[in-house]
């Protein structure tokens, strides 16, 4: 499928939700109105009713018409929102194959500099594969596909579990897009999460107790009994009061732990709503993989579970109302009533309700990815061995869509170390970004811009973009040496990696530069490693005689034609041999020319 037969796919989605919207909003329309006319009808029968009596009678009918609009109303609104969200999620798709990455959220606040390789891959921030790839909406959704970025999958089953998953749910573009419209609709807060488990884990105070359970039956059946006595018996009135009195004395002494209580929890009622219908959603689903059937077992688990939890939530906030908190509490000991049933909940529940809300997020990654997938349909899911190598064929950098050049790459056993040499622009660093992109993906269980891409399980680090930080009094030569002792020393532990360096020891002079790189080479030789190392330094690729079983020289060549320079960004074996800096220089007019 091209560019733009997806962008039809996409528009044709977005006129379909955009007159189902116009359908929805002519239906609130007239509810509103109806709603309006039903109030205006009671009023006048009220009106009406001290000349005709039997007037009165219809306003109950009236009352009950007017909340059945109510709640159609709500409910036609709800699913405006949702509308809303898939006309925009289409949106945002058509743009984002335009190369307009629009409302899409950048990331940003996961850029890490001292990361190992984020930074320098451009994981994070503007015009960033988080920005491109990433469909979760909710804050615990975005955070594990940040960390599936930063952190790749322990091992093969796992990353092979992943890639089942995402090609399962690949073609079902309606499920990715409602579970995507249902994340953007969670009025969740960065507390909200943490909140809500540090709630499941407090000790109850209430449930539990006999005491407690004898108090909150008995005392309130009293008071009702006395309230209805004293219809028929006046003198009852003083138990009724008497009992009443005791209620609030009795609320007053665990008033803090009450407030302490619902100050956790209060107002969680629209998120866990919310989570509840995205768990409802998943539900819904009939899925083969073994990673999709467990997160559905888990959502039929959580579903009515987390929904309870929600109309519990809402029925202590309602002890916020002044009117209402007196009534209940002064016959009910509602308050206390409340929080029994949240923490009989709690000790039921409470240990699987992080599990349940991960449920919600880990559906959104794989969302994500399927997504990725669909819009890139050239791409194709890596391999996952334990051969000690990084092959593959045709491989290019998945950002780059239009005039993408790819190159085959093999890197281990006899060229396990290989210097890439080549002029400025040549496509040396995008090439190495493109083996570090795609590695990532690779090992997230996402597909790869590749025709086929074969590798091991293996740590990615990378030098390619140093910066100095007057924060730590850090110059950006100190900065680069740190970054590479850190690998020195992971190495040293024995932990395989690909290193990917990008014209190392920038910040001193071209005869040191030259020596400490020859040194550094020599010092991967011994270890797990494969590495890829862009140079403009010629003589580094002196190293390939004196050690032809493992390193080899590849480059990147610029031609200049007709005082024209062009690249092909193909790779090549050998050393390059011509380079643009002075020819760039004169035609810019920086230099004389000759």
């Amino acid at each position: 499928m091209t560019v733009n037969q997806l962008a039809d796919f996409y528009t044709q989605r977005k006129l379909r939700f955009e007159s189902s919207l116009d359908s929805v909003n002519k239906k609130i329309n007239l509810i509103s109105n109806g709603r309006i006319a039903i109030a205006l009808l009671v009023i006048l029968f009220f009106y009406l009713g001290y000349s005709n009596p039997t007037l009165f009678f219809i306003v109950p009918a009236l009352v009950v018409i007017f909340l059945f609009l109510v709640q159609q109303h709500s409910k036609f609104f709800a699913e405006k929102v949702h509308l809303e969200n898939l006309v925009k999620i289409n949106a945002n798709e058509i743009g984002l194959l335009k190369g307009n990455a629009g409302t899409q959220s950048a990331g940003t606040e996961f850029i890490d500099p001292l990361h190992p390789y984020s930074h320098d891959l451009d994981l994070f921030g503007e015009g960033s594969l988080f920005q491109y790839a990433n469909r979760c909406n909710t804050l615990g959704g975005r955070k594990k596909f940040a960390a599936g970025l930063t952190t790749s999958l322990s091992t093969a089953e796992e990353i092979l579990s992943q890639q089942q998953a995402i090609q399962e749910l690949t073609p079902l573009t309606d499920f990715q897009q409602h579970l995507q419209a249902g994340g953007m609709e969670i009025p969740e807060l960065p507390s909200d999460r943490a909140q809500l488990q540090q709630w499941a884990k407090q000790p109850s105070f209430l449930f539990g107790k006999k005491f407690y359970r004898y108090v909150l039956t008995v005392i309130p059946v009293l008071t009702v009994g006395s309230i209805l006595t004293a219809f028929f018996i006046p003198e009852a009135n003083i138990f009724a009061v008497g009992l009443a009195l005791f209620q609030w004395a009795f609320l007053g002494f665990h008033i803090k732990k009450v407030n302490a209580f619902h100050n956790y929890i209060s107002r969680k009622k629209n998120v866990l709503e919310k989570y509840a219908g995205l768990l409802a959603h998943l539900e819904k689903g009939e899925f083969k993989s073994s990673r999709l059937q467990r997160l559905r077992q888990d959502a039929q688990e959580a579903g009515t579970s987390v929904k309870e939890l929600s109309s519990l939530v809402n029925a202590l906030d309602a002890r916020m109302n002044f009117m209402m908190n007196l009534l209940v509490n002064s016959v009910l000991l509602y308050d206390l009533q409340c929080i029994y049933r949240l923490e009989k909940w709690k000790e039921k529940h409470g240990n699987k309700l992080e599990r349940w809300l991960e449920t919600v997020t880990e559906a959104e990654v794989v969302c994500s990815w399927a997504t990725f997938a669909y819009n890139h349909p050239e791409f194709t899911f890596a391999q996952i061995d334990n051969t000690f190598t990084l092959s593959a064929q045709a491989l290019g950098h998945p950002m780059i869509r239009e005039n993408c050049v790819t190159n085959d790459v093999l890197i281990g056993k006899d060229q396990r170390i290989q210097i890439i040499t080549g002029a400025n622009m040549a496509g040396k660093s995008t090439f190495l970004r493109s083996i570090g992109v795609n590695l990532i993906l690779a090992l997230a269980g996402a597909p790869v811009c590749a025709k086929n891409f074969q590798c091991s399980l293996i740590h990615l680090r990378t030098g390619m973009r140093a910066a100095d930080s007057l924060k730590d009094h850090q110059s950006y030569f100190y900065a680069e040496l740190n970054r590479l002792k850190s690998i020195m020393d992971e190495l040293q532990r024995g932990r395989p990696l690909l290193i990917l360096l990008d014209e190392i020891l920038k910040g001193t002079n071209s005869t040191d530069k030259l020596s400490g790189s020859i040194a550094l080479v020599k010092q991967l030789l011994p270890h797990p490693c494969l590495a890829l190392i862009a140079t403009h330094d010629l003589a580094l690729g002196e190293l390939e005689k004196s050690h032809p079983e493992a390193i080899r020289n590849f480059c990147f060549e610029a031609t200049i034609e007709n005082d024209q320079l062009s690249f092909d960004y193909k790779l090549k074996s050998g050393l390059a041999q011509k380079m643009n800096a002075t020819f760039l220089m004169k035609k810019m007019g920086i230099i004389p020319g000759s």
